[in-house]
């Protein structure tokens, strides 16, 4: 049996999994990876092969990055890989590699999820003839989108988490001032990450006169889950940020097909971020208030949209359509 390998590396951590030539498309074999115990993305593949020894190494190769993909040379955004596209393509004597953006990877997914890994988080009815959006914080926080044509999709892949940050309440202020004061640049991605969460409950702690600094987001979700009331407010805050600047993105590609939220932050505190301000503050966009209000908004619950989005580029070879 034929495979292609398909992965998805993210600035943490990397995946990797095998895409049989075969009618049901299922993704085996799927391998985690801390990006910190390995130099670089080479020695995670040989790593990988001498895991899942084929007879038949795979010869199509589809990976997808958490960088922009400009050149031959990709280096990663918030990890200090890089590597060349042809040189890997040489090394493991792939004759088809394909380097995409990871968020280009999840908005290619969105066809093929099944709609039980999607958890709806308020808005109206999908228009299928319209864009959909992905907005996804995580190491960094990365956005997507998937544009409908009369011969199927166009993905669309977006840096827009590294567009300039508007805060909309006294909170948002408190934060943009106490960032200001530590960074060049304050971005959607200082705010909108396991990073950002930090610097949010850092700011509003400095901000009420506590000095007590946190290292690690999860101690955040988990304290609010709890029901610190530190940790409450900020990540109510940070939910409250990641509906505006999704709501942003929607308006500027007009996203009315759908805005998902992806990456491995939301998920862990679903419950918390269904009762959060995330859909008031998406549709609180002054005169395109009932715009945004049909506008429908998922959270992605499936584990790996970016393999799944990385595989879907040899679909077409194997015969699978979207649902």
């Amino acid at each position: 049996m034929k495979y292609y390998l398909v992965a998805d590396i993210g600035g943490t951590n990397t995946r990797i999994g095998l895409l049989a030539n075969e009618g049901s498309c299922k993704i085996t074999d799927i391998a985690f990876f801390e990006n910190q115990d390995f130099p670089g993305i080479e020695a995670v593949f040989h790593h990988y092969f001498k895991q899942y020894p084929l007879v038949s190494p795979p010869k199509k190769a589809c990976i997808a990055v958490a960088s922009p993909v400009q050149s031959d040379r990709v280096s990663f955004v918030n990890n200090p890989w890089t590597f060349s596209r042809e040189g890997l393509k040489s090394e493991f004597s792939f004759d088809v590699l394909h380097v995409i953006n990871d968020f280009e990877a999840i908005a290619r997914s969105l066809p093929y999820l099944d709609p039980k890994g999607l958890r709806c988080v308020g808005g109206g009815v999908a228009n299928p003839l319209r864009a959909r959006a992905v907005v996804g914080p995580g190491t960094g926080l990365g956005m997507g989108g998937l544009i409908p044509t009369a011969t199927g999709t166009i993905p669309l892949a977006s840096e827009g988490g590294h567009a300039a940050f508007a805060p909309q309440n006294e909170d948002e202020d408190a934060v943009v001032h106490y960032l200001r004061q530590r960074l060049d640049f304050v971005c959607n991605e200082d705010l909108l990450s396991g990073a950002g969460l930090i610097h949010i409950f850092n700011a509003l702690s400095h901000r009420a006169g506590h000095e007590v600094s946190v290292s690690d987001p999860a101690l955040i979700s988990g304290g609010a889950l709890k029901g610190d009331s530190r940790c409450v407010a900020a990540l109510t805050c940070f939910c409250g940020i990641l509906g505006s600047v999704a709501g942003d993105f929607a308006l500027q590609i007009g996203a009315e097909g759908g805005v998902a939220i992806a990456g491995g932050i939301v998920p862990r505190f679903i419950e918390f971020f269904e009762q959060s301000p995330f859909r008031q503050r998406f549709e609180a966009k002054g005169c395109y208030r009932d715009y945004m209000a049909a506008i429908p908004t998922y959270v992605i619950m499936e584990s790996q949209p970016g393999l799944i989005g990385a595989a879907s580029i040899f679909y077409d070879e194997i015969g699978r359509r979207a649902l």
